[in-house]
C-alpha cells in the first residue's frame, strides 16, 4: 500500500473516531489504519492526577482493535476508568476500552499479535509469567 493510501485511510480513522459518539461501537470503525500501525500510546491518567503515556503494540482483529498487557500501572487507570486518549502519528483519539475474557477472541487476538509482530512477539510471550489482560478498543468520549 503506498503511503498516500496509508495517510488516506489514517485520515478516515482520525474522522470516524472525532465524530463518534459515546454510543459508538467498535464494529462501527473501520480500524484497518490501526493494521498498519506498530506502535501507538496509551494515554491515561494515575490516581494522583499525573499523566501516564505508555506505547503498546497494536492489533486489528476482524472489525475490532485490540490492546494487550500483564499488570501494569496503565491497566489499572484503565479498570478504574475505562475511557482514554490513543495518540497515533501525534494525533489523539478519544477512546473507550473493555476487557476481553472470551477464549476465542483471545485466542485470535494472539494470533493476531504474533502474525503482525513475529519473532519480537514469540520472544514477549516466552517472558511473561502469566496470561496477558486482551482489552478491545471502542469510541469514547471525553
Amino acid at each position: 500500500m503506498s503511503r498516500g493510501s496509508s495517510f488516506a485511510r489514517f485520515a478516515a480513522l482520525a474522522l470516524l473516531l472525532a465524530a463518534g459518539s459515546g454510543d459508538a461501537r467498535a464494529a462501527e470503525i473501520d480500524w484497518t489504519p490501526l493494521a498498519e500501525e506498530d506502535v501507538v500510546e496509551i494515554l491515561t491518567v494515575d490516581p494522583d492526577g499525573g499523566p501516564r503515556e505508555t506505547k503498546v503494540w497494536v492489533v486489528v482483529v476482524g472489525d475490532a482493535a485490540y490492546v494487550r498487557t500483564n499488570d501494569s500501572r496503565w491497566l489499572a487507570n484503565i479498570r478504574r476508568d475505562p475511557l482514554f486518549r490513543m495518540r497515533v502519528r501525534a494525533r489523539e483519539f478519544a477512546l473507550r476500552a473493555e476487557e476481553t475474557t472470551e477464549r476465542e477472541t483471545i485466542e485470535r487476538v494472539e494470533a493476531g499479535f504474533k502474525a503482525k509482530y513475529g519473532f519480537m512477539q514469540r520472544v514477549m510471550s516466552a517472558l511473561r509469567l502469566r496470561e496477558p489482560t486482551v482489552l478491545r478498543l471502542e469510541a469514547g468520549q471525553r
